[in-house]
């Protein structure tokens, strides 16, 4: 197929590549959408978000029904993503995730509105979500 950048056609082996970093490997990839688990139908949009030229890439809560392997090929893909010319905007409450992408910008919602910061995460904006936090209220 051809598109405004070009030949947009991803060929079987590619496809097959990225699940399988995502842990679709084997006969799965083959599947019937219906017949897989949640976290497999996660990975599967995954890998289409992976194989779709773009410049702004936006994600809530990535890492749900993952399990540690995706997680980390995830963040490490993250990380990398967009360059000069994109973006990855995340809604994640999965600190170990956030720290692995290693973000270079903090929003955070504050009374009806967001706050963006150009810096890395910091302890103090995890205060509010850690459970077993002495600070909670």
């Amino acid at each position: 197929r051809e598109g405004a950048d070009g030949d947009v056609t991803i060929t079987d082996q590619a496809a097959r590549s990225v699940m399988g970093r995502l842990g679709l490997g084997g006969e799965k990839p083959l599947r019937k959408i219906a017949a897989l688990s949640g976290g497999e139908k996660a990975r599967v949009a995954l890998s289409m978000f992976a194989l779709k030229a773009s410049n702004l890439l936006m994600l809530d809560e990535p890492s749900n029904h993952l399990d540690v392997g995706c997680i980390q090929g995830l963040a490490n893909a993250l990380s990398g993503w967009g360059g000069k010319d994109g973006a990855v905007v995340v809604i994640s409450h999965d600190r170990e995730f956030c720290e692995k992408v290693g973000f270079t910008h903090i929003g955070t919602v504050t009374n009806g509105g967001i706050v963006l910061e150009q810096r890395p995460l910091q302890e103090s904006d995890w205060e509010q979500y850690d459970i077993g936090s002495s600070k909670m209220a």
